[in-house]
């Protein structure tokens, strides 16, 4: 497996906003309450599961190793079926969706003061302590992921050497 890539094409976060907003205008918020219970909008969640399902298959480059075995069924792969696969799609929607709400509410002045005007979602809006309140989080989530990748980069995996894996079948077949 030389150089593979996960992604075949540069992702277009903003277009995951408008295909997570897409869902929350067709079905509602992700939970309701009922019987002072929170309960999940199953419609939510299935149609949220279908669009990174469709965006995995429009960005995964599916690499494959076949150094093992060249047997189709054999083979190390990520194709966009493959759960890594989804669960790194749905990462990327989320984490973009959110990079995107937050600025936005950060401009327009998001807050729940029924005094203040509202927007065309009948948000009250305009509000500088709301904005702040909002590019406060804004720089938070921005800490969040920073602090993350550096965790990510310190906890690099290490992979078994061929000299390893000669050993561990010396080992197998000293047992038998």
């Amino acid at each position: 497996m030389v150089n593979p890539k996960w992604f075949k094409k540069q992702l277009e976060t903003d277009a995951f906003y408008s295909s997570i907003q897409e869902v929350f205008a067709s079905f509602g918020p992700p939970y309701g309450a009922a019987d002072k219970k929170i309960v999940p909008n199953g419609f939510f969640w299935s149609s949220l599961a279908v669009n990174v399902l469709l965006h995995s298959r429009e960005y995964s480059d599916g690499p494959t190793q076949n150094q093992c075995s060249n047997k189709e069924d054999e083979i190390t792969q990520y194709s966009y079926l493959h759960t890594e696969t989804a669960m790194l799609m749905l990462g990327t929607m989320v984490l973009s969706w959110l990079k995107v709400n937050l600025k936005k509410k950060t401009e327009n002045g998001h807050c729940h003061n029924s005094l203040h005007g509202t927007t065309e979602n009948n948000k009250s809006a305009s509000c500088p302590i709301g904005s702040n309140f909002h590019k406060d989080l804004y720089n938070d989530y921005a800490s969040i992921l920073e602090d993350f990748v550096r965790n990510v980069r310190a906890c690099t995996p290490t992979p078994i050497s061929s000299s390893s894996l000669s050993s561990r079948n010396e080992n197998v077949s000293n047992i038998s």
